[in-house]
């Protein structure tokens, strides 16, 4: 259903969360979330996948899912980091009180050398990202 929507390709980690997005009644969303391995970071995830269907784009639903999304992981105690070259998402991003930029934000990747083993392509570093971490909201008690 959202295979033919995403502008990378549609392969997704199996080891991902996969979530739907339902508005009045139809899904209008899907997102995947990954753990985040790392030698410096402990319990952090990340974005994997984020797609609105055409018929849904331009509503908002990308920017309130994706802090959906983070805030789920917020509220388990998990950091929650997300990369993307979508301008809208990382304009919101950046407007937000409820995400920082990290250090890579808008940044040319020269330091990323391995290929996407899907499509065979340099990841992240053909493209200027924006790149944040959630901080979210408390979990209400």
């Amino acid at each position: 259903m959202f295979k033919d929507h995403h502008y990378l390709d549609w392969n997704v980690n199996k080891a991902s969360r996969c979530y739907i997005g339902i508005w009045e009644g139809n899904i209008v969303a899907f997102g995947a979330t990954m753990t985040m391995p790392s030698g410096t970071l402990k319990n952090a995830w990340r974005g994997h996948r984020t797609v609105i269907l055409p018929d849904f784009q331009g509503m908002g639903i990308g920017m309130q899912f994706s802090d959906g999304l983070a805030q789920i992981h917020i509220n388990e105690g998990h950091r929650y980091f997300t990369r993307t070259a979508h301008p809208r998402l990382i304009y919101h991003k950046e407007k937000s009180p409820l995400w920082k930029p990290t250090s890579k934000n808008k940044k040319l990747r020269t330091d990323v050398t391995h290929k996407n083993l899907y499509n065979n392509h340099y990841v992240d570093n053909k493209r200027i990202c924006g790149s944040f971490e959630y901080i979210g909201e408390k979990e209400s008690q």
